[in-house]
């Protein structure tokens, strides 16, 4: 009795969520709906991504998450996102992945063994994450995730498969009316073109050889796009185009 009744409780959770995001307006909205609803259900951290690919001019990216700032910079610093354990593991699996099950679906590269270690240092130590497939296009990923290093129960997976699927649906809803993810910083073709080197490592001399630019240029180009996000750190302004749909994932790589 006492199982049924706190099963009920979690599918009122669950319907409600579902309400919710349906009167979501904007992506913002939505982003504030995901992070009440995986904290009240459980987790600490949530990130919904999609690598649309921004050349085809009918759609827009999508990336929202509340992971720590700190890691996510790291990512972008050292370029974690090409050898990700968790998303390498979620292309091997049709119905998604709790963290503990990655070395069962690969052989974990050192690297790869150390990205899971220091994402645990950021207090991501287990989660789930769930691949979302759409014929014709890149996989969206939705991932919900806690500090607590334990396994997930049966119950939490359902609960966040459940979570990504309701807010992928309504994200893409919203895509199609054509709402920002937030406020959108406008960016030059050229400012776009330096700032997806920039994500590659490459020096503002290294951008000016590939463009045909001068190094000033090509520095003039990313310190303005950096002024006008306001953000200190060239990872920073590199994380808010992704976020504003200039670049995609598939650009860093």
């Amino acid at each position: 009795m006492a199982n049924r009744i706190k099963d009920c409780g979690r599918l009122d959770d669950l319907t409600r969520f579902a309400t919710d995001c349906q009167r979501a307006e904007t992506l913002g909205d939505l982003h504030g709906t995901i992070d009440a609803a995986v904290r009240d259900l459980g987790f600490r951290w949530f990130t919904l991504l999609h690598n649309i690919d921004l050349r085809r001019g009918d759609e827009q990216s999508l990336f929202l998450t509340t992971y720590p700032s700190a890691w996510l910079e790291e990512v972008l610093e050292e370029r974690h996102y090409i050898e990700d354990p968790i998303h390498a593991a979620c292309a091997r699996t049709p119905s998604g992945l709790a963290w503990d099950r990655v070395g069962d679906m690969l052989e974990l590269t050192p690297r790869q063994r150390g990205i899971l270690d220091r994402a645990r240092d950021h207090d991501l130590a287990s989660g789930y994450s769930l691949p979302i497939r759409t014929p014709g296009e890149p996989e969206a990923i939705f991932t919900a995730a806690r500090s607590r290093d334990e396994p997930l129960s049966a119950e939490e997976v359902l609960t966040a498969r459940l979570l990504g699927s309701v807010a992928y649906d309504r994200a893409r809803e919203l895509l199609g009316e054509r709402a920002g993810p937030l406020a959108c910083v406008p960016l030059s073709p050229r400012q776009v073109e330096c700032i997806a080197l920039v994500a590659q490592g490459k020096s503002d001399w290294e951008i000016g050889q590939i463009l045909g630019l001068s190094r000033d240029t090509v520095h003039e180009y990313v310190e303005s796009a950096r002024r006008r996000y306001g953000v200190r750190r060239r990872t920073q302004l590199v994380l808010r185009a992704v976020r504003d749909g200039h670049l995609n994932m598939e650009a860093l790589l």
